[in-house]
């Protein structure tokens, strides 16, 4: 399919996060007609009935940040079905030519590369840098720890109608919820639970102020960490390849030094951090013998 056409009409299953919403972003600059269907790893059984209801509305299916393993060959089914990835866990699937996957890049930066072919959108390119910046976890751009609190506070449509024309720059009430989350983060984290794991680990449930909490716990020595949040337990570790855990426990993803597993309902949540911490320790065993 040619894809420098801004008239096709356009299916985006995009990842539920900053990241995936920066992709649809990108993509509503250039394609005229886009419609944006969020999803989680834990929610893509349900995908098929999501989208049945856009049945003759687009031409063409882009997933952005997401790598639909579940549900591939049933959308190639529906339409042509182009993805754009960038998590280390599905490398190996690069060599369909209908699958770019490039690791050096958040999934927002990726599509940037890609609508750039077709047109100028240089116009976006802070945003992109923010939100690259906080997902691919460099973390040299302050702002972007705000920003990702902003997705989280404000939700996904919101963040694209605030952001579509690529204007960065914050409004006073922005500036005053940022001040304001500051104070609940402070309350909140006196009063944190906190359960020690192996090789200076640590478990912790939240839904908000993963980043904060991570910052200020590494502060008290701790080297890698398990939060659960929602439907998922988050892992995130600067020293090891976490992706290789990923592997081992043959459930979720990312990148190397932060990913995730989804949780069923029925999942015992201390199982899978006995199980997360298990591996880790392995992998920190075998550097040593190593």
């Amino acid at each position: 399919m040619n894809y420098n056409n801004p008239k096709l009409r356009i299916l985006n299953i995009t990842h539920y996060d900053m990241d995936g919403c920066g992709a649809s972003i990108v993509l509503k600059n250039f394609y005229e007609d886009v419609i944006v269907v969020p999803v989680t790893y834990n929610t893509e059984w349900k995908l098929l009935d999501d989208i049945r209801q856009y049945e003759g509305k687009y031409d063409a299916i882009i997933c952005t940040d997401f790598y639909p393993a579940q549900t591939i060959n049933d959308l190639r089914k529906l339409s042509t079905t182009l993805v754009l990835d960038h998590h280390e866990s599905v490398v190996d699937k690069n060599n369909d030519t209908d699958i770019i996957i490039n690791t050096l890049y958040s999934g927002t930066k990726l599509a940037y590369k890609f609508v750039s072919k077709f047109k100028d959108v240089s116009y976006l390119e802070k945003l992109v840098d923010i939100i690259d910046d906080y997902d691919m976890f460099r973390l040299k751009i302050p702002a972007s720890v705000y920003f990702n609190n902003l997705f989280w506070e404000m939700g996904h449509k919101w963040f694209i109608r605030r952001f579509i024309t690529g204007n960065t720059v914050m409004y006073p009430e922005e500036k005053r919820y940022f001040i304001d989350a500051k104070k609940e983060f402070d309350k909140m984290y006196e009063t944190l639970e906190i359960t020690d794991l192996a090789r200076n680990g640590v478990f912790f449930e939240t839904d908000r102020f993963h980043y904060e909490c991570i910052e200020a716990l590494k502060k008290d020595g701790y080297k890698w960490f398990a939060i659960k949040n929602k439907g998922n337990i988050s892992v995130r570790c600067d020293d090891i390849d976490l992706t290789e855990i990923f592997k081992k426990l043959g459930r979720g993803g990312g990148h190397a030094h932060a990913g995730g597993v989804p949780l069923t309902k029925t999942d015992n949540v201390a199982e899978w951090v006995r199980k997360i911490e298990y591996f880790i320790d392995d992998y920190y065993m075998n550097m040593i013998d190593d």
